[in-house]
């Protein structure tokens, strides 16, 4: 009992953290979307237990380390109303679900090639009651194969899911005209910005560091957002 008491005041100190954070970058959330974000972070814990969806270590950093670092995307920029919005190799719904509940207006297709994560994440979805929320099971390049898929999407993230020069070369059929990827990315970039100086297809690249106000460990450990413009 001692342990779960302990375990739950750490996990109140952390919302908190990230409550009063996102406040001071003027990313605003309503009750109920904190009540959906809280739930979610239950269900990912427990089903972290069963399935490797995010690393042990940061059970206890959960809400710094992802859901944070989730959001952090609406410092960079503003998804619009009714935007199509894809999460590639998604996981347990990072950064997909995260920003979906603080983006109600918009439209998020969940993709991962994991069958075991993508029934974790419908399950997330369902008792969220997430309705502007879709998860699909597959490889982003697989279901660009589809017509409803086809050149769909404005807006495509993906966290730590591979070099940005993969990345560009799997949506391809997923986006849209004037579409933007988002790459959440740590550490020296290099090699990977280096590959994809002559690809023609990108207009524009922007690296945007993480330093958001009151949360200097991102910058310290070189969190970024590279975005893609096509």
């Amino acid at each position: 009992m001692k342990t779960e008491n302990r375990r739950n005041a750490v996990s109140g100190k952390s919302e908190f953290f990230v409550q009063s954070i996102l406040q001071a970058n003027r990313i605003h959330l309503d009750s109920r979307q904190w009540s959906q974000l809280q739930k979610w972070v239950a269900i990912l814990l427990e089903a972290n237990q069963r399935l490797n969806l995010i690393s042990r270590n940061d059970n206890a950093r959960i809400w710094e380390n992802h859901v944070l670092h989730s959001l952090a995307l609406l410092v960079v920029c503003k998804i619009p109303e009714n935007a199509e919005v894809c999460d590639i190799g998604t996981g347990g719904g990072l950064p997909g679900i995260a920003l979906a509940i603080a983006c109600p207006s918009a439209r998020f297709t969940l993709i991962d090639g994991t069958g075991k994560k993508i029934r974790v994440v419908e399950e997330m979805i369902t008792k969220l009651a997430l309705t502007n929320t879709w998860a699909v099971a597959g490889r982003a390049e697989q279901l660009a194969e589809q017509s409803f898929y086809q050149k769909r999407f404005s807006i495509l993230t993906a966290r730590a899911v591979a070099p940005l020069k993969s990345l560009e070369k799997w949506t391809r059929g997923l986006r849209a005209p004037d579409a933007v990827l988002h790459a959440y990315k740590g550490g020296d970039l290099r090699d990977e910005l280096n590959a994809l100086s002559t690809n023609a297809r990108i207009r524009r690249v922007i690296q945007s560091p993480l330093q958001l106000k009151g949360a200097c460990r991102f910058a310290r450990n070189q969190k970024q957002i590279v975005s893609l413009y096509f």
